[in-house]
């Protein structure tokens, strides 16, 4: 009587295997990036309200004028002192822009000019970061 058997994988077998294995890489892939893209965008709109905290409390402190400029489709953004001497060009996650120009100003008592809301936008959708009239800055999460 033989009692002969084979070990390993037939190359079907090995096949079904890569192939299942291939999907799973492409799935983790896709999500991975689609989570990298939604954590740059609220990253985003946590640091332009932070920059928009820091022009209202530098023109404060220092009693002179601050503006923040957006520009759209950049991926920067530029907080200036008026009187000169400050200029401070802040970059923006990769892949992530203001969807409109605005420039907001900030008196030498830190009041803003207006109300002003800041769209950002990417891939994955947008984000907003809000200045109302007496200094409140809000940013949206998801």
């Amino acid at each position: 009587m033989n009692t002969h058997s084979e070990r390993g994988f037939t190359m079907l077998e090995l096949f079904i295997a890569l192939s299942i294995a291939a999907i799973l890489v492409t799935l983790t892939f896709t999500n991975w990036r689609n989570y990298t893209a939604q954590q740059r965008l609220r990253y985003a709109a946590i640091q332009v309200a932070s920059g928009l905290r820091e022009a209202e409390e530098r023109a404060k402190a220092e009693r002179t004028v601050y503006t923040v400029t957006f520009t759209a489709s950049s991926s920067t953004y530029l907080i200036v002192r008026t009187s000169g001497g400050f200029n401070e060009n802040a970059a923006l996650p990769p892949g992530v822009t203001p969807a409109s120009n605005d420039t907001v100003t900030f008196s030498a008592f830190g009041q803003p000019d207006a109300a002003h809301t800041i769209t950002l936008v990417n891939t994955m959708g947008s984000r907003t970061a809000s200045l109302d009239t007496v200094g409140g800055i809000t940013y949206q999460t998801p």
